[in-house]
């Protein structure tokens, strides 16, 4: 997810958070929920894509055959040795 952070002397910082880590962030500072659907139903933490778009044509045509929606796949992420 793309968050701003903000430290308590005033710096900010705005990156994109993976996204097994922003639920444990979020549980851990705004919301003890963690990543929840606001009023419009969606997530108010919009994730990266992880694509280069070469041709926006294209790119727009899949998107309206399959809705936007992906085949799930692997994507393994290891935790330290403390996890």
């Amino acid at each position: 997810g793309i968050s701003l952070l903000k430290h308590e002397d005033g710096r900010e910082m705005t990156l994109a958070v993976e996204y097994n880590q922003l639920d444990p962030l979020l549980r851990s500072t705004i919301n003890p929920k963690g990543d929840v659907n606001d009023e419009t139903g969606f997530s108010p933490f919009p994730g990266n894509i992880n694509q280069l778009i070469l041709s926006m044509p294209e790119y727009v045509e899949q998107l309206e055959v399959t809705g936007g929606t992906i085949a799930e796949f692997i994507n393994p992420k290891y935790a330290n040795a403390e996890k």
